[in-house]
């Protein structure tokens, strides 16, 4: 296992709704069967942890095609390191947020210059924002129900994403310590 490093993959979209359904456990085998070691998965949303000693960028490529191979499911997949993931959680500039109305998104790559200047223009007052790399923070503190930044967030940005709340990303920060 030397070389190995523990790697999350956070996948967009699956059980949230009726369509994109993956049970974990078919997830699970799917990721074993691909090579990488020690896999596990933390709550139903498409959170995935496994050591690998492959490039992120393959990771992402590799995980999204078997996703499509074996599930039938167009998901994007963007990967972090457990560093890069304890980075992220540590430079979150909204440190005396709600950890459950803060979030991270996580983009597939770097937003587009004229990003930023889209999320201000849909933004409320109360959703004060920051892009940090390939991350964007939000703090939703009147929360996300009826927030049309929310709503249409990836749209907004121009790059595909994933979202988790700080509770989230705690936990994932916490169970790839191991």
């Amino acid at each position: 296992m030397q070389g190995m490093t523990t790697f999350v993959a956070l996948l967009r979209g699956i059980n949230l709704g009726p369509s994109k359904k993956i049970s974990m456990p078919a997830l699970r085998q799917m990721t074993e069967r691909l090579g990488y070691d020690r896999v596990s998965t933390y709550i139903n949303s498409g959170n995935l942890i496994f050591d690998s000693d492959r490039d992120p960028a393959d990771l992402e490529r590799e995980i999204s095609g078997a996703i499509h191979s074996e599930f039938g499911l167009a998901v994007d997949v963007c990967v972090r390191s457990a560093g890069q993931l304890a980075t992220v959680l540590a430079a979150n500039p909204y440190p005396d947020g709600d950890p459950a109305r803060v979030t991270v998104a996580f983009l597939t790559r770097p937003a587009p210059a004229a990003a930023r200047e889209r999320v201000a223009a849909l933004a409320s007052d109360h959703e004060p924002f920051t892009f940090a790399g390939s991350e964007v923070y939000v703090h939703y503190t009147r929360g996300q129900a009826s927030s049309k930044l929310a709503e249409r967030f990836s749209a907004t940005v121009g790059v595909s994403s994933t979202v988790r709340n700080l509770r989230t990303v705690a936990k994932l920060v916490q169970l790839t310590s191991r």
